[in-house]
């Protein structure tokens, strides 16, 4: 069983052959792969050119003797769809794709995808500069995933959502929740080892997985360096040094394993980088991974608001309101887009304790911004007070927007 996911697909048709580079990038498995190719088969009187660098044999390639091959591939008469799965895989491959990029005689559009955020680190997007256009791929939606799944209501659709996620391994077994978690767990496997261990040398087996083990735990939990530091001196034998713990959190970002959220002002509207919170890249891979903890439903329900603002272009933090003599009151999320900023309170049941609590902190910010909670399920009748209240499944399929 296969999915076509058409956002992805109107945005390769309506980027092609406008001369820049398209790269997609998300975690392993959420479908980027497919969705080339899918694409690909749209194509018509064109050159396709295809290379999938999960082949063991082309990673042995340099990136002089790939572009040879391409080379000796191409038509000179046609437009080449240059096609690079997992291109990271491949040292040095921006040399190669920027001179394919800048070939007078022979015509490419190409597109590239990875499953490493720093795929354009430093070094190479000094040299793709200006040419290239970036596709976030993430997991399956809410909205997606319901039109596979055989739920019967929306309820149960979101269990089973949170449960198994939205990775393309699922699919098959999207109403199978028991195998899906089983593949998920080969995922997980599978990210650690080529996204991390193989690109870090001498990264150690055991603490790489507690130190994620530890951030899936802890999703929607303000966490530090020097608090996970803490942590690891009391719990392990043979803890690591701030800074090694620092790298490892860091290569899960670029992995996508994990989502950094960074802290965000609302006075001076500027990020804060002293702590942050993290958030599953995918729910089913947090839910495979950690102990059945109902406790953390609260939790994995933001990881779920996370990730649907995130697929709808959304930059996302979370704040905190600083009281004199007062306790700090937290917002879970500011979203950001095209400049407008949006609060965002999140619960699963909106009722007669909870109500005032989760507008009066979002009343505690004093600017003309949009304050906004997403709620599941509501007992009471909203509040006179500029607050937006927003049902999460009316938001996730569709028919109400954030």
């Amino acid at each position: 069983m296969e999915y076509t996911r058409k956002n992805y697909l109107e945005w390769l048709e309506h980027k092609r052959e406008n001369h820049f580079i398209k790269i997609l990038i998300g975690i392993r498995r959420s479908g980027k792969s497919t969705i080339l190719r899918q694409f690909a088969n749209t194509l018509t009187d064109v050159n396709i050119i295809e290379y999938d660098f999960n082949d063991l044999e082309l990673q042995s390639l340099t990136y002089i003797e790939l572009h040879r091959e391409i080379i000796k591939k191409a038509n000179p008469h046609k437009t080449n769809y240059l096609f690079l799965d997992e291109i990271q895989e491949i040292k040095e491959w921006e040399k190669c794709v920027i001179s394919l990029y800048e070939n007078r005689k022979i015509k490419f559009d190409i597109y590239i995808t990875g499953s490493n955020a720093k795929l354009l680190s430093t070094e190479l997007s000094t040299l793709l500069t200006g040419r290239h256009l970036d596709l976030s791929v993430l997991p399956l939606t809410f909205k997606e995933f319901s039109e596979l799944s055989e739920a019967k209501n929306y309820l149960e659709n979101l269990d089973k959502y949170i449960a198994i996620g939205g990775l393309g391994v699922v699919i098959p077994n999207i109403n199978r929740t028991e195998d899906a978690k089983l593949s998920l767990k080969g995922v997980l496997e599978d990210t650690i080892n080529k996204d991390i261990k193989h690109r870090h040398k001498n990264t150690s087996n055991i603490l790489i997985n507690k130190v994620i083990e530890y951030a899936f735990n802890n999703v929607g939990v303000e966490i530090s360096t020097v608090k996970l530091e803490s942590y690891f001196k009391k719990t392990e034998k043979n803890y690591a040094t701030y800074k090694t713990l620092n790298n490892y959190l860091q290569w899960a970002v670029d992995a996508m394993l994990l989502y950094r959220v960074s802290f965000f002002n609302t006075k001076t509207k500027t990020i804060l980088k002293t702590s942050c919170k993290y958030y599953a890249g995918d729910l089913g891979l947090l839910n495979a991974n950690i102990n059945d903890n109902r406790s953390m439903f609260g939790y994995q329900l933001e990881n779920l608001v996370l990730l649907q603002l995130l697929s709808e272009g959304y930059k996302v933090y979370t704040a905190e309101i600083y009281q004199k003599n007062k306790d700090n009151k937290g917002i879970d999320f500011v979203a950001i887009k095209d400049g407008i900023i949006k609060y965002i309170q999140v619960t699963y049941e909106l009722n007669e304790q909870n109500l005032k609590r989760e507008s009066d902190n979002l009343l505690l910010i004093k600017d003309a911004y949009e304050k906004i909670v997403v709620f599941v399920y509501a007992k009471v009748h909203p509040l006179n007070n500029g607050i937006k209240l927003i049902n999460l499944f009316e938001w996730l399929m569709g028919e109400q927007n954030i």
